[in-house]
C-alpha cells in the first residue's frame, strides 16, 4: 500500500482547514431598490402651509435632494413615474410641460406612463413633450400606432439595475368619458385586463427577474366607472410581481397586498399626490427560484428637512419659470369674503362658480338660464379668504375650458343628474335641488318643480362636460349648443373684476343643494 509522506499530509489537513473558513462559492440573493411618484401634477413649489391634505410639504427641489441621498447609498436604483405628471398649477398652463420635463431629466428619471392629462393640449403637444424627456415613457394597453407619439412610447421595457433585471409594463386609463377624444386623436384603448398579465409573462420570458405595473387605472372606483382597477388588475394575474399605482390619488401606507390568481402576495403602492411623499420600494430577488420576491415599501415625506440640501443650480433654472409665475401671482382681481374650497358632493367654490356661470350665460344669451353642471374634476385648487390674483385663477382653473350653454331635453336632465349621483355628486348652481341616496336620485326638482320630460331646459357648463367628459354623456345629445370664445379664467376673471369695481366681494354659502342620506 502506498504511504502518504507527513508532508502531504500535513498539505491535506491544510487544504481541509481553510476549506472549512471559506464560504461556499453559491449564489446570493439579489437587491434593487425604485423609487417611484404619481399624480405630481405640476406641483414644482412646495404646497401652501394651510394645505388640507399635505402642508408645506413637496416641492421638486426638495424631491431631488431626497433622491439625490438616495442614491448615493444606493447607486443602482431605479426612478419611476406612474403618470399625470402635468396640469394643476399655472406652471403647465403656461409653460406646457416645459418645466417638468426639466425636472424629470434633472432628478434621473428612467421610467414613466401615460396618465389621462399627458394629453391635456393634444397629440402634438404631447409627442414634443414626450421627445424632450429623458425617461422613457410605456404604455402596454393604448395603440398609439396611428399617433404622432408611435415612436416614441413604448409597450414595455426591462432596465438593468446593477445587474438586476426589472420589467415595466405601463397600463393607461380608459380615455372615454375622461379624455376629450379630439386630445388622443388616433389612439386605441385596449381593456388592461386583457394584456397585462400576458405582457408581464413575455418580461419574464425576456430575462425579467421582476415586472411592476406602473399604472394610471386607480385604486379605488369612487366614480362608479366600472373600470379596471389596480386590485381586479392582481386578482387576474400570475406574472405581475408588484404595482406602482396613480390616478386616486391615494396614499397607500404598508402594508397594501392583494392576492394574485395562485394567491400570492402582490403589494400596490401609491404615493397620493403633488410630490408630497416619495415612494421607496426595496426588492430582493432569491437566487432559489422556489422562493418569491421579496418587496418592503415606505412612504418617504418630502417637506422642510431637506432644504438645506437644495440643488443651487436647480434652483436658479426653477427661478426663470418663477419670474413669469410670480407676476401672475401679483396680480389683484378682487377678493373673497370665505375661504372656498372645491369637493364633493358640495363646496363653496363649486356652488359659487356654477351660480357665476348662470350669471354670466345668461347675459351672453339675453335668455333664462335654467341651472348650470361644473365637474369639480374641473376645479383644481382652492381659493382663500381675501385678495384673488390671477395667479389663484390659474392654479383653481388650469385648463383651457369655455363656457358651453346647450339646450337638453327633459329625460336627458333626468339621465345626466342619474349620473351626477352616481358619481357622489358634481358642481351646480342654486337653482338645483338633488337627493342622492344609495348612489341614486331620491329627489330632483330644478327651479322648485319637478323635471318635465318633455320640456327643454338651458343649461350652462364647461365644453369639457359638453363633450360629454366624466361620464355625463347625456350633454352630447343637446338639442343645441353655443361655445363661448373666451376661457374660463378669462371670463371669471373679469365677472371678480367687476365686483370689485361695484366694491363687492365674493361671498359663496352652502345650502344644501346636494344631499346624500
Amino acid at each position: 500500500m502506498r504511504k502518504i509522506s507527513s508532508f502531504s499530509l500535513f498539505s491535506l489537513v491544510a487544504i481541509v482547514f481553510l476549506a472549512a473558513l471559506i464560504p461556499a462559492c453559491t449564489p446570493r440573493d439579489k437587491q434593487v431598490v425604485i423609487l417611484f411618484t404619481n399624480d405630481t401634477h405640476s406641483q414644482i413649489d412646495p404646497l401652501e402651509s394651510n394645505h388640507k391634505d399635505y402642508p408645506g410639504m413637496g416641492g421638486v427641489e426638495r424631491r431631488k435632494a431626497l433622491i439625490d441621498s438616495l442614491r448615493a447609498e444606493y447607486p443602482n436604483l431605479l426612478l419611476v413615474d406612474a403618470g399625470d405628471v402635468v396640469q394643476g398649477t399655472p406652471y403647465f398652463t403656461i409653460f406646457g410641460g416645459e418645466i417638468e420635463n426639466m425636472a424629470i431629466n434633472t432628478m434621473g428619471y428612467n421610467v414613466r406612463t401615460l396618465g389621462n392629462h399627458e394629453f391635456d393640449n393634444g397629440m402634438e403637444a404631447l409627442a414634443a413633450m414626450l421627445k424632450a424627456c429623458d425617461a422613457t415613457t410605456i404604455s402596454t394597453n393604448y395603440d398609439l400606432s396611428n399617433t404622432t407619439v408611435r415612436d416614441i412610447v413604448k409597450n414595455s421595457i426591462i432596465c438593468d439595475a446593477g445587474g438586476v433585471k426589472i420589467g415595466f409594463i405601463g397600463l393607461n386609463v380608459q380615455p372615454a368619458g375622461l379624455i376629450d377624444l379630439s386630445r388622443c386623436t388616433g389612439m386605441t384603448y385596449i381593456n388592461p385586463l386583457a394584456v397585462a398579465d400576458s405582457a408581464a409573462k413575455a418580461l419574464h420570458e425576456q430575462g425579467a427577474d421582476f415586472v411592476v405595473a406602473l399604472s394610471h387605472l386607480g385604486y379605488d372606483d369612487d366614480n362608479n366607472t366600472g373600470e379596471p382597477i389596480d386590485s381586479v388588475i392582481v386578482a387576474q394575474s400570475s406574472y405581475i410581481d408588484m404595482v406602482i399605482g396613480g390616478h386616486s390619488h391615494s396614499l397607500l401606507p404598508p402594508p397594501s397586498r392583494f392576492l394574485n390568481r395562485d394567491s400570492n402576495e402582490i403589494v400596490i403602492a401609491q404615493t397620493g399626490k403633488s410630490g408630497a411623499y416619495l415612494g421607496f420600494a426595496s426588492i430582493t430577488i432569491p437566487a432559489d427560484t422556489n422562493r418569491r420576491p421579496e418587496v418592503d415599501y415606505r412612504l418617504l415625506p418630502v417637506d422642510s428637512r431637506y432644504d438645506n440640501r437644495i440643488d443651487k443650480d436647480f434652483t436658479a433654472r426653477l427661478d426663470v419659470y418663477r419670474q413669469t409665475i410670480d407676476s401672475l401671482m401679483r396680480i389683484v382681481i378682487g377678493a373673497s369674503n370665505c375661504d372656498m374650497e372645491a369637493a364633493k358632493p358640495e363646496s363653496r367654490l363649486t356652488n359659487w362658480v356654477c351660480d357665476a356661470f348662470v350669471t354670466i350665460a345668461a347675459e351672453r344669451t339675453g335668455k333664462p338660464i335654467d341651472f348650470a353642471v361644473v365637474n369639480t374634476g374641473g376645479v383644481r385648487a382652492d381659493l382663500k379668504k381675501g385678495d384673488i390674483t390671477r395667479g389663484n385663477l390659474f392654479s383653481a382653473f388650469p385648463f383651457d375650458n369655455y363656457l358651453s350653454v346647450v339646450t337638453l331635453r327633459g329625460k336627458e336632465v333626468k339621465e345626466l343628474f342619474d349620473i351626477i349621483a352616481l358619481r357622489g355628486g358634481e358642481g351646480v348652481s342654486r337653482e338645483v335641488k338633488l337627493t342622492i341616496s344609495d348612489s341614486k336620485v331620491k329627489s330632483l326638482t330644478i327651479g322648485g318643480k319637478s323635471v318635465d320630460e318633455n320640456r327643454l331646459y338651458t343649461v350652462a357648463t364647461l365644453d369639457y362636460v359638453a363633450n360629454g367628459g366624466d361620464k355625463m354623456a347625456p350633454f352630447t345629445r343637446a338639442e343645441k349648443r353655443t361655445d363661448y370664445p373666451d376661457t374660463v379664467r378669462e371670463m371669471l376673471e373679469a365677472y371678480i373684476t367687476r365686483l370689485a369695481s361695484q366694491g363687492k366681494s365674493i361671498d359663496a354659502h352652502l345650502d344644501h343643494r346636494i344631499t346624500i342620506e
